[in-house]
């Protein structure tokens, strides 16, 4: 029977993009039933709005999950995030007072049908990593949940996610909202870890997804208990109709494996931009990367050194050159005229790169040195590397023509 089927006699419809459980009927006394509480450590949570399931695990800092000791991340500044995000509010942000977060859903298109059932929450308290787990076992415990969580979350001054800011904390938003509540923590400053890892891997690797980089990055091997994430919403379901916590209690393994690895990411986001020589990543692509994105935000002395420390004898020729280009053109921009002249002399000739190279050097030598001679030739030379490859980046034919007409009239002014 595939997923389909077992969705459908489970009462389950998909809806805009995401899984709709059917109205159902409280479902007859199964036997052999196994509770959550059976099955997971915890404790049930009680306040003025209901009940709730709460269980919490703490892992001492020498922990390591993957190649990362959770330690790791307390060298670092909110400065440091600061300056590789971009978003200068994380430049205060002490990470010991920041809580991670991560939800499991119903669904993941988000908006009022979709529910946060378990919420995780990690962070650092008397020399551990703590990581708690609100749970409701049905819907009616919601309310409580949320009470609790917001109560839980004032004292912090920050949150860390990954793709929280897309998916996890609008669809909290949204609860918080739908139950009148809301928590200051939603406006304090929040360091989402996808975009800053996609700046780095999305070359190489063909998805940036956290379990990916569990895998190709942070190696992580998770056990048999694990979930994949898109049963998850199915699992919850089948929990609602049968009672039975049995699979539902992987989930919690999932959820705490992936708050780990956000510590150990965000660890290893940090040494990468704080100092490339320091933590090189096992492949070059991934330093060329860590390059552009220092460049785009103008930490022109880091993007530097990732683009050196990129440069090795194994390199494929079309990477180096890549590579050479790109260090090319960021001492162009700083002013460095002779070692990009270096380099644009050794790419001209080549294969991969002679395009930029002779475009280049004919900018050079007509604006700077105004020798309109050599000029000229390098245009010639660039116009016959464009007519050989009309699909190669770079100025097109007409473009060219313009350039060396220019250089043939300033020659031909300039010869006595």
């Amino acid at each position: 029977m595939d997923i389909s089927e077992r969705l459908r006699r489970l009462g389950v419809v998909r809806g805009a993009g995401h899984l709709i459980p059917r109205p159902q009927r409280t479902p007859p006394p199964r036997m052999g039933r196994r509770g959550i509480e059976s099955l997971v450590p915890g404790r049930i949570n009680q306040n003025d709005w209901g009940e709730f399931f709460v269980t919490e695990e703490a892992f001492p800092l020498d922990h390591r999950h993957g190649d990362e000791p959770l330690y790791a991340l307390m060298e670092h500044s909110g400065e440091t995030f600061a300056r590789f995000t971009g978003n200068p509010a994380l430049a205060d942000l002490d990470l010991t007072r920041a809580v991670f977060i991560d939800t499991e859903t119903t669904g993941l298109a988000g908006g009022t049908g979709t529910y946060a059932f378990l919420v995780g929450v990690g962070y650092f308290e008397n020399e551990r990593f703590r990581v708690q787990q609100f749970f409701m076992r049905d819907y009616d415990e919601e309310p409580a949940l949320l009470h609790h969580l917001a109560e839980m979350l004032e004292p912090f001054q920050g949150i860390v996610s990954f793709n929280g800011r897309t998916f996890d904390l609008p669809l909290l938003e949204t609860r918080f909202m739908l139950a009148r509540l809301r928590p200051d923590l939603l406006d304090a400053p929040h360091l989402d870890l996808l975009p800053p890892a996609r700046r780095i891997w999305k070359a190489r690797l063909p998805s940036c997804a956290l379990a990916s980089l569990e895998t190709n990055v942070l190696n992580v091997s998770r056990d048999g208990r694990d979930v994949p994430g898109m049963l998850i919403p199915y699992l919850y379901f089948r929990y609602l109709e049968t009672g039975d916590a049995s699979e539902i209690s992987r989930v919690f393994y999932h959820n705490v494996q992936d708050i780990l690895s956000m510590v150990a990411l965000a660890a290893r986001l940090a040494a990468l931009y704080q100092s490339p020589s320091r933590r090189e990543p096992a492949h070059e692509e991934d330093l060329y990367s860590l390059g552009r994105a220092c460049e785009r935000l103008r930490l022109l002395d880091e993007s530097e050194q990732a683009y050196l420390y990129a440069l090795n004898e194994s390199l494929p020729p079309w990477l180096r050159a890549e590579i050479e280009q790109q260090l090319s053109l960021l001492y162009k921009r700083t002013g460095r005229w002779e070692q990009a002249v270096v380099l644009w002399e050794k790419l001209r000739g080549s294969v991969h790169g002679g395009l930029l190279a002779c475009v280049e050097l004919a900018k050079y030598h007509e604006h700077r040195t105004h020798n309109y001679l050599y000029a000229l030739e390098l245009a010639l030379q660039a116009r016959e590397v464009r007519a050989a490859n009309e699909f190669a980046p770079g100025p097109t034919l007409a473009e060219l023509d313009h350039r060396i007409t220019r250089l043939r009239r300033k020659l031909a002014e300039a010869l006595p």
